[in-house]
């Protein structure tokens, strides 16, 4: 039964027509309506649920709002630091193109008269608006779904593609399913999560470098496990984790992927015949097994510190200094200065992040205060998607360790 199900699937989709891009939607809500899977929680309850909480549920906003912040910044900054826009790109629909083609592909399926709308509604804060304009069901699983289409084609109206099911799909609209074979690979994912997008784009964007960092250091690393298996079969399904909107799940999979090493050794350094200089000696080892750089993305400023404390056994702090892991970019320019957003970013100038299986090793000595022979040592190691503010700081390990130069 399921191989004749099979076949007249397969013979429904090559009896569909080749069909040319949808007509442009001509208002924000019909650009809405043509992408809206809210019909899908009917049948995928559970799936639907775990992409409502998912950032592909609020591309526009990410957490804590910095996504739009950033998109703010962007809109902003058209007749000052990209005042040459207007001229290159006169229409607010290729203004935003290098941002909504992951942020919001079906923008791109829209008119100029809705991109000035969602434009508007990104200047204006307005998130009435904005929380409609979702990645949507469809948007993966019909509109983005193919991605060889000069070997496979487009993908055709009223078909649902994935990476297993072909037969009938009880929907009105979508009522056949089809089996696409790149939604298991992380090529797929690479349509957005790769950087910068410098090839044919009048304004590259640096937002991610995951799948590149995935391919050029996990892969020859010995790492095997794709984007899918990671942030889907694991843990999480269409939730993809970790979404920096749940901080107790975001530090637990980072204790799980991080590990730190901490080792301590206390003793009476001779510098010369006579002086002895007591000492405390603090070995850490930080390794990551994620796939790919960690930190890596947006909001530029995002990075793993390590934070070293010395202190006496009743808490006088003697010491303390922070190592910073994250990739440091450039304008590309000759300023030779580190710069922050998407829009600045062109390429590397220095990278501290954590790459997968390499450790980071620190060394530091503390000279510790005449008559002082014991001391407590602390290492932090914590993610904080945006210094300073406390929802957007996520704690991986804390370990202590105790000094004595009395045994």
């Amino acid at each position: 039964m399921k191989l004749i199900q099979g076949v007249l699937a397969v013979l429904m989709v090559a009896a569909l027509p080749v069909v040319s891009p949808a007509k442009e939607a001509q208002t924000l809500d019909e650009l809405v309506r043509q992408y809206d899977s809210s019909r899908c929680k009917e049948c995928h309850p559970e799936i639907y649920g775990q992409w409502e909480q998912s950032l592909h549920a609020k591309p526009m906003l990410g957490p804590i709002g910095r996504t739009l912040a950033t998109f703010q910044g962007y809109v902003n900054s058209r007749d000052t630091e990209l005042k040459k826009s207007r001229e290159v790109a006169p229409t607010t629909k290729e203004f935003l193109k290098p941002c909504v083609e992951c942020h919001l592909p079906q923008m791109m399926d829209a008119s100029d008269k809705v991109a000035d709308e969602i434009a508007k509604a990104i200047v204006d804060g307005n998130e009435e608006v904005l929380n409609k304009l979702q990645i949507t069901c469809i948007v993966c699983h019909n509109r983005n779904a193919i991605i060889r289409k000069f070997r496979d084609g487009n993908p055709q109206p009223g078909v649902i593609y994935g990476p297993k099911h072909v037969g009938p799909h009880g929907d009105a609209v979508f009522t056949a399913a089809a089996k696409s074979e790149m939604l298991r690979d992380p090529v797929f994912c690479a349509q957005c999560h790769q950087g910068p997008n410098v090839q044919h784009y009048d304004e590259p964007m640096w937002c991610t470098s995951t799948f590149d960092s995935h391919q050029q250091f996990y892969v020859p690393m010995g790492g095997t496990e794709s984007c899918q298996e990671c942030h889907m079969k694991k843990e999480g399904g269409h939730r993809f984790p970790p979404n920096y909107q749940d901080p107790a799940q975001t530090s637990k999979r980072l204790q799980e992927w991080i590990d730190l090493n901490l080792t301590t050794i206390g003793y009476r350094m001779k510098p010369d015949a006579k002086n002895f200089i007591p000492m405390v000696v603090i070995n850490s080892e930080v390794v990551s097994r994620i796939g790919h750089r960690f930190p890596d993305g947006c909001p530029s400023p995002n990075r793993v510190t390590l934070d070293f404390k010395v202190r006496t056994k009743d808490g006088k702090e003697l010491f303390a200094d922070t190592k910073t892991y994250m990739p440091q970019h450039k304008l590309g320019y000759d300023d030779n200065t580190m710069v922050y957003a998407a829009n600045r970013k062109l390429t590397l100038m220095r990278d501290t992040s954590l790459q997968p299986f390499v450790p980071k090793k620190e060394t530091i000595e503390v000279k510790l205060p005449d008559g002082v022979e014991e001391a407590v040592v602390e290492a932090t190691l914590t993610f904080r998607q945006l210094p300073g503010i406390p929802e957007a700081e996520f704690p991986i390990h804390k370990v202590t360790r105790e000094v004595s130069l009395k045994r």
